[in-house]
């Protein structure tokens, strides 16, 4: 009991925790897009230029066609749709007559954006310019100082366009040509490619790091406060979950939903109680403990500080276990987060935590608290459980026997040897004591008993002395 109470006690007050649990909970979260109401908003969008497709030319690709129908409803909901196995490569070379991942194109008034998954015929078309903006409430430039999140948002469109005010578009980028789109028939068409493709990098990296962030024609995840958001559009007479209005040269889509989240909480009282549990399991432990250390009647087999010293050790050593079992205990019961967070060491050491205890406390107990009183009658063993007498006429002779454990060498399970114990050999059964920690101790044992026992044990003893 003392070696569980004194573990419980290391193991709350030295071990690592997290002191928190994940809990669900339901969180709204705003999304934001813009689209350009000017050529010179939606610049950034389109450095590559802007390519003009009929209503014709969109009819031989369908997938195309509905989702620029889609982008063109008003009032607009959202300006962005998913394109899966649209022959998009197909579109983009008849358009621009060769192969490239992204194109912008203006079709019935509006500019669309079509961004291409090279790797798989998929891709995403994006609503990036109106010529004529809808009829939507106004946000304007003055009453932007109550809403700081939008203001910063408003102020990074803006950024975006000043960045490539000065800059010819056709200097900021080349179109990035498929492999497949050009057919290499010799080594010199092979050169001739690698070097396009590598004054094509050198141009991209010239663009301002503002430029290739300008994206703002993509529905982004904000960090605009709830509070806010429910303000403004309160203000502008629109609704939350899906909002449309004006702000200079954009037009601003807010759209909104509550999200599952599993976000951490603390365990208040575990910061607090985990100190209390180990005041408590102090004082138990201590409590159970108290007496064990006092000096036995006798030859005392280990002086009382290497008892001290070998409880300390085996304390530290099952520490471990009784650190996983609190863990275990309180991700189970508490939803504690695991600070080592493999379920599978902690359940395996909370499992063996009792045995491996109830080992080390026994083993602790018979070798470092037994002593040997020696008298004219015959000897008196003490344990720490009792004491036990024996007579010179029950005795029939003394031995040494080695005690082995299992240890792994060289990858092979070999025995070694633990210690030599004293058997007494007596008329009822074995008994057996365990060897001292020193040599003197040994030699005062032998020489006590041989002063007191009969003559028929003699030679017994002098074997014993001289092999012990």
């Amino acid at each position: 009991m003392g070696y569980i109470s004194l573990s419980l006690f290391l193991a709350f007050v030295a071990g690592p925790y997290t002191e928190q649990k994940i809990v669900s909970t339901t969180e709204p979260v705003v999304y934001l897009s813009a689209v350009a109401l000017s050529s010179s908003a939606q610049r950034p969008a389109c450095l590559e230029g802007v390519t003009h497709v009929s209503e014709k030319d969109l009819t031989s690709f369908p997938i195309i066609q509905r989702a620029v129908s889609s982008l063109s409803r008003s009032p607009i909901e959202a300006n962005q749709v998913s394109l899966y196995s649209g022959n998009l490569e197909a579109f983009i070379k008849r358009t621009l007559g060769q192969s490239q991942r992204e194109i912008c194109f203006e079709t019935g008034g509006r500019t669309f954006k079509l961004a291409w998954l090279i790797i798989r015929d998929m891709g995403t078309l994006y609503l990036v310019g109106l010529n004529e903006p809808p009829s939507v409430p106004s946000l304007s430039r003055s009453s932007l100082s109550k809403y700081p999140e939008i203001a910063a948002y408003i102020k990074n469109l803006e950024r975006a366009v000043q960045s490539v005010k000065d800059v010819d578009p056709k200097e900021k980028t080349a179109p990035a040509g498929s492999p497949s789109g050009e057919r290499m028939k010799t080594i010199d068409d092979a050169m001739k490619q690698f070097e396009r493709m590598q004054r094509q990098i050198e141009k991209q990296n010239m663009v301002p790091s503002a430029v290739n962030g300008g994206a703002f024609y993509k529905r982004e995840r904000t960090k605009l406060d709830w509070e806010e958001w429910v303000s403004l559009n309160r203000a502008l007479g629109t609704d939350q979950e899906k909002a449309v209005f004006s702000m200079g040269n954009y037009l601003i889509i807010g759209a909104s939903e509550a999200l599952p989240e599993r976000v951490p909480m603390d365990i208040e009282w575990f910061r607090i109680g985990r100190y209390l549990f180990a005041a408590v399991f102090l004082f138990s432990g201590l409590f159970a403990m108290r007496g064990i250390y006092r000096r036995r009647p006798g030859i005392n087999l280990n002086p009382g500080w290497s008892a001290v010293i070998g409880d300390g050790i085996f304390i530290l050593f099952i520490g471990f276990g009784a650190y996983c079992l609190i863990e275990y205990g309180m991700s189970k019961c508490f939803a504690m987060t695991s600070f080592m967070n493999d379920e599978v060491v902690r359940g395996l050491c909370s499992i063996a935590y009792l045995p491996v205890t109830a080992f080390c406390a026994l083993f602790a107990a018979n070798q470092f608290s037994q002593s040997v009183e020696v008298a004219s009658e015959g000897l008196t063993l003490h344990y720490p459980g009792g004491s036990k007498v024996l007579i010179w006429e029950d005795i029939q002779g003394f031995d040494l026997k080695e005690s082995y454990t299992v240890a792994g060498r060289g990858g092979a399970m070999i025995p070694r040897k633990l210690q030599t114990k004293l058997i007494i050999q007596t008329n009822s059964g074995i008994k057996s004591l365990s060897e001292p920690g020193f040599k003197e101790t040994k030699r005062v044992l032998i020489r006590t008993i041989k002063d007191k026992a009969p003559e028929r044990l003699l030679p017994d003893l002098e074997k014993v002395g001289e092999a012990w």
